[in-house]
């Protein structure tokens, strides 16, 4: 592996990226993460995305040293990147809605996704509305982390692919993540102390909420 030192969000992020040609990075962490996997022999060439300029030249010189193996572009989410069954895509530091709007984007304005295809996501906020998304769009949950950092901040690393065939998924699933309730992964009993606190609050005025922290010992 390489030798570049992430944070353990990001860690987790590569850890789960499968092997591939390409992976598209979109808003790019300033290369960090792709000059990782290119290390790392992840991948052989890396594209990384971002809307803004200025985030997109800092990646360009943090990468500069794999010249001839990267590009960025400035573009929003994957517009203009053509989507090919040799790549993988992260998607990482974003909110639920905006990745659920960049994936949206890919499958009705951007082209297609080919089947098969793994995408890496890391949401920030919004996974009710993330995940409500992928089971209705075709996105299988293929493998779910728990990330703790300053033992404070906690984040989940979704493993997806696109099939294309939709799929139903119950309340607590999509506020938990299928896979997280299934095997409880490392993380797990921090990860449901912290998200409790947080469904307290939110109970008072959502129903979903009131009801699946009034059944919260089935989690535990």
């Amino acid at each position: 592996m390489g030798n570049m030192n992430l944070s353990p969000r990001l860690q987790a992020v590569a850890d789960m990226i499968p092997d591939c040609e390409v992976v598209v990075d979109v808003g790019s962490d300033h290369g960090l993460l792709g000059s990782y996997c290119l290390s790392s022999d992840i991948c052989r060439y890396v594209i990384a995305t971002d809307i803004h300029e200025g985030p997109a030249k800092r990646t360009l010189e943090q990468m500069k040293v794999y010249d001839g193996r990267c590009e960025t572009r400035v573009t929003d989410g994957l517009t203009g990147v053509e989507l090919k069954e040799n790549m993988s895509v992260v998607i990482a530091g974003m909110g639920g809605l905006e990745i659920s709007k960049i994936l949206n984007d890919a499958i009705f304005s951007n082209g297609s996704i080919p089947k098969g295809m793994k995408f890496v996501l890391q949401p920030q906020k919004s996974h009710y509305e993330l995940r409500s998304f992928l089971s209705a769009n075709g996105f299988a949950i293929l493998d779910e982390k728990i990330v703790i950092e300053k033992d404070r901040f906690f984040y989940s690393v979704i493993l997806v692919e696109y099939t294309g065939k939709t799929y139903d998924l119950n309340d607590e699933e999509k506020f938990f993540g299928p896979v997280i309730l299934k095997d409880r992964p490392e993380n797990y009993v921090e990860y449901m102390a912290h998200e409790k606190e947080v469904f307290v609050k939110r109970a008072l005025g959502d129903v979903k909420c009131a009801q699946i922290l009034k059944n919260w010992e089935k989690y535990l």
